[in-house]
């Protein structure tokens, strides 16, 4: 029956539901704008990932580029959110996405704005170790890659799907942030700017074999040695 409705009309009734809910829970005003105040950062977090080279590379990273664009200008206050697809828009070839590499529905597939994952899952890395809070955060449902492949560890990953799975990350921390990026052609690098040095969590990605799948419990620990299971992600292997 699913497969009867035309895309774009499940895709708008999506992005409806979507609209309503953020309506009702008054999210509308919270989502992170961009610089409104002048602010000193003197903190910094960073995460690092490599870029592997494979199919439609250049295209990738033209896309990482393209969509942290987006998101650089942004500043994100106290309790405020920072939105994935809030921030980047609907990727298309009009605004300069170019075809690339997606896993959907367990299948490697072509489409535009191919790529943007692992700029959604560095994000999301870089928030865990900086203490913010994960409101919305999509495990791809299928591991493809050999140990010696991986440019992050199994369970640091986020898909995003416009309309359907985004990365929302809310600011709990007394002071604005923003998230800045370093990109090259062999790798990529997420900041989060603070006002002040704190502390960097420890983040641990804690894998079990589950017969043909594998689930990873991801642990944050705070500075005070606080321990928190933050999600727990299962992934199928190719």
């Amino acid at each position: 029956m699913k497969r009867l409705i035309p895309k774009v009309i499940r895709l708008n009734y999506r992005l409806m539901t979507r609209y309503s809910s953020d309506l009702f829970k008054g999210n509308l005003s919270k989502f992170a704008k961009p610089d409104r105040f002048k602010i000193p950062y003197n903190g910094m977090i960073e995460t690092q990932q490599p870029i592997h080279h494979s199919d439609f590379v250049e295209n990738k990273i033209h896309n990482i580029k393209l969509a942290s664009s987006q998101i650089a200008p942004l500043q994100v206050l106290p309790g405020e959110i920072f939105s994935f697809w809030k921030a980047v828009g609907k990727p298309s070839k009009g605004k300069g996405y170019k075809t690339g590499r997606n896993l959907v529905n367990g299948a490697l597939t072509e489409d535009i704005g191919g790529g943007l994952c692992q700029l959604a899952g560095i994000i999301y890395h870089t928030s865990l170790k900086s203490g913010l809070e994960i409101l919305e955060r999509h495990p791809h449902s299928l591991d493809i890659y050999e140990e010696n492949e991986r440019y992050t560890p199994l369970g640091a990953d986020a898909a995003v799907v416009y309309g359907y799975k985004d990365l929302r990350i809310r600011n709990t921390r007394g002071f604005p942030i923003k998230y800045t990026f370093i990109i090259k052609n062999e790798s990529i690098a997420c900041r989060v700017f603070l006002e002040d040095n704190v502390e960097q969590n420890k983040v641990e990605f804690k894998r079990v074999k589950n017969g043909n799948s594998e689930v990873v419990a991801t642990v944050v620990t705070d500075y005070d040695g606080n321990h928190h299971e933050v999600g727990v992600s299962e992934y199928l292997k190719s």
